[in-house]
């Protein structure tokens, strides 16, 4: 992560793995404003090994005072001060030279990225869980409880009046070792298998997807799913419609599982993460409204030591 503070202003930014600076909004990631800019007037990059700069403009870019030769690479160090121009205002200073990592960048209080784990990253922080940014498929979500959004290079986070701009370094990605769907299915729907001990302290899950079987192990959370579940089936059995069914009060839930709301909310984002990085989609399978929650609309069965207990077959099929 390399970071370019604007002298006269103090605004700081984090630089992404190819980085445009100009006047044109639409070609440059930081857009400068003072009238001698170019439209693209340079380009900063990391090389794998460092940062370089390329001046790409008619009036020039100087690094500690001298002009660089346009078109060619130029290494950059800590402390290096870059001026985009003639103008004092386009004065910035090279601070951090590590190389880019994908994070959240805090739009307000201390100047420090937040890099991202690949799994969980809860928000604002694991003691209040509001939402989580996690990546799936080679895409980084976030999941705001009530619905998954994918996120793209500069959209805005927020969770407990905080806010932070994501940063992405694409080409930074670690393989996850998770099971997935060999294909992406586009007939069949999800079926649920949920497999509990006698005593309830295990309980396994299996996704089936037309002729493909996923294994996600045994989880905390799958027993937060299955309660849930459960509580979907004890409504449908009560002849509740389909769009009633199955909601519990986060409270109300937490008080079932002996647990509080904040390490409730972490069992729910991390179900919803692992289901998703399973199937590869933003699959809403715990959903949620004004405080509620409940199994979204996906058909499960529930097995006790192999016996059937009960089962769930979505609407429409």
């Amino acid at each position: 992560m390399a970071i370019l503070r604007n002298l006269p202003s103090g605004r700081s930014i984090v630089l992404r793995p190819l980085h445009t600076f100009g006047r044109h909004p639409d070609s440059c990631r930081t857009v400068l404003q003072e009238s001698d800019v170019s439209k693209l007037h340079a380009l900063v990059r990391w090389s794998g090994t460092q940062w370089e700069i390329s001046d790409q403009s008619r009036n020039g870019t100087l690094m500690d005072g001298r002009r660089l030769a346009p078109g060619h690479w130029h290494a950059l160090t800590v402390g290096a001060e870059l001026r985009f121009g003639t103008s004092t205002s386009a004065v910035w200073q090279l601070v951090d030279t590590s190389y880019p990592k994908t994070g959240l960048w805090p739009l307000e209080g201390e100047k420090v990225l937040r890099v991202l784990d690949m799994q969980e990253n809860l928000l604002p922080d694991p003691a209040a869980a509001e939402s989580n940014v996690f990546q799936s498929e080679g895409r980084w979500w976030w999941d705001r409880m009530d619905h998954v959004v994918p996120l793209l290079d500069g959209h805005v986070v927020q969770a407990g009046g905080r806010h932070w701009e994501f940063v992405l370094c694409e080409d930074l990605g670690v393989t996850q070792d998770l099971p997935r769907m060999t294909t992406s299915p586009t007939l069949a729907a999800p079926v649920f298998d949920f497999d509990l001990s006698q005593d309830e302290e295990h309980v396994c899950l299996e996704i089936h997807v037309g002729s493909q079987t996923l294994t996600l192990g045994e989880r905390i959370h799958h027993y937060t799913l299955v309660t849930l579940s459960r509580q979907r089936l004890h409504d449908a059995e009560r002849g509740l419609p389909p769009s009633s069914q199955g909601w519990l009060g986060i409270e109300a839930l937490a008080r079932m599982l002996g647990v509080d709301v904040p390490y409730l909310n972490i069992q729910l984002f991390r179900a919803r993460r692992q289901v998703q990085n399973a199937l590869g989609s933003a699959l809403a399978v715990v959903e949620r409204r004004r405080g509620e929650v409940r199994f979204g609309d996906y058909s499960f069965r529930i097995r006790k030591c192999g016996r059937p207990e009960g089962d769930w077959k979505a609407p429409g099929l």
